[in-house]
């Protein structure tokens, strides 16, 4: 009667959370597990799912993340001033590199981050401009290289760091 009981009651318990959202949940870390699953498989090494970030370790100790919605704090990119306007869509980095994707940016707001990122980084200058486009690259004294490009309301901002 007692294992009846508690049968029942684990049961209702299992029902109760279903009807919460703890399938839901269930399922998604499930199809997570099993990308990881996946990718390590063709390429060795391991990989983290968490939401929407992706974090790949090669079997030498390098890292790959990509995915997120916020800025990133990483000492690379603290070398260059955070973009505070628009919406970032994808973060990538990896060792001595880092790509923000970042959409909804209106041109003055990238041209006052353009003023400000030349103040640091003026070293091999590169920029051209057109009626739609606009991109500029260059290198700071830190060996910290930075690349824009700007059209259609969508930034892309990469930096890169020489290899030493």
């Amino acid at each position: 009667m007692k294992k009846t009981l508690c049968c029942l009651l684990a049961l209702l318990l299992l029902t109760a959370l279903v009807g919460c959202g703890v399938k839901d949940k269930i399922q998604e870390k499930a199809a997570e597990k099993a990308a990881e699953q996946f990718i390590e498989g063709m390429g060795g090494g391991s990989v983290d799912i968490d939401g929407d970030k992706v974090t790949i370790k090669d079997e030498a100790g390098g890292e790959l993340t990509l995915g997120g919605t916020e800025w990133p704090d990483s000492d690379l990119a603290k070398s260059i001033p955070e973009f505070t306007k628009g919406q970032i869509t994808t973060v990538m980095e990896g060792g001595d590199g880092l790509v923000v994707a970042i959409d909804s940016v209106e041109k003055a707001d990238y041209d006052s981050y353009l003023t400000a990122i030349k103040k640091d980084f003026a070293t091999d200058a590169y920029e051209m401009n057109t009626e739609d486009y606009s991109s500029y690259g260059a290198a700071n004294a830190d060996g910290v290289s930075v690349f824009l490009q700007y059209g259609s309301n969508s930034l892309s901002i990469s930096v890169s760091k020489a290899a030493e």
